[in-house]
């Protein structure tokens, strides 16, 4: 992958587009502020079922939060792309 922050990237952009806080995006998806700060500079990556409730939440695809442009992409392709993600990420740690 290109950038192995697309994700943080993506969910920031999804915030604060939708005018949240950082603190108040965290109460959306039940999760600390510390946390969801943690998302948007890569130092966490979410897990596969909270990048899915963030895309239930607000419209987007989770190949959008992911950093896919195309469409469609089928849940089994998505899921296959988000552990290679989690392993890149692993490399770079």
């Amino acid at each position: 992958m290109k950038n192995i922050n697309a994700i943080g990237e993506c969910i920031r952009r999804v915030r604060k587009k939708n005018g949240f806080t950082q603190a108040q995006f965290g109460d959306l998806i039940d999760k600390s502020q510390s946390t969801i700060y943690a998302y948007e500079n890569g130092s966490v990556i979410p897990s596969f079922d909270t990048l899915l409730k963030i895309s239930q939440l607000f419209g987007v695809s989770m190949g959008q939060l992911m950093g896919i442009e195309w469409n469609p992409i089928s849940g089994k392709a998505l899921r296959e792309l988000y552990d290679i993600y989690i392993s890149e990420a692993k490399e770079y740690e």
